[in-house]
């Protein structure tokens, strides 16, 4: 039988730090699919994707002022928490058979490439916006 592999609370929150909200969407649904949650992967996918538009619509107003990581923070430890009450801790996923941790390789690498993205559709979004003559740039 071939082992799962699922990210810890704290894989999770880091992850998602590293690699957005996309990130964080990514995690937490891949882990809801490999413990056959699918309820679960499903509404962090509504959710996610809602808080994903939400982020992208309302960043480009948030003034230059407000603290950088204040909004990285929050859904990092928002995922956590998520994680570490719905889904395998730790101590849990080393105990449990059939489950292994993913690699912290790989969750670098998710996060690399969904950062990229949503750098990507920030970028757009901002741009549609400026275009649009909601937002001036110059």
């Amino acid at each position: 039988m071939d082992e799962k592999k699922l990210l810890s609370p704290a894989q999770i929150a880091g992850g998602a730090f590293w690699g957005g909200p996309l990130a964080t969407v990514y995690y937490l649904r891949r882990n809801y699919l490999a413990l056959g949650r699918d309820d679960y992967a499903q509404k962090t996918l509504v959710y996610g994707v809602l808080f994903v538009i939400a982020l992208l619509v309302l960043l480009p107003f948030i003034p230059e002022s407000f603290p950088n990581l204040v909004i990285p923070l929050a859904y990092c430890f928002a995922a956590r928490q998520i994680a570490s009450s719905t889904q395998m801790g730790k101590v849990q996923i080393e105990e449990a058979e059939g489950y292994t941790f993913e690699s912290n390789w790989k969750i670098f690498g998710v996060g690399i490439l969904t950062l990229l993205a949503f750098f990507a559709m920030a970028l757009s979004v901002i741009m549609m916006f400026e275009e649009a003559g909601f937002l001036k740039l110059t």
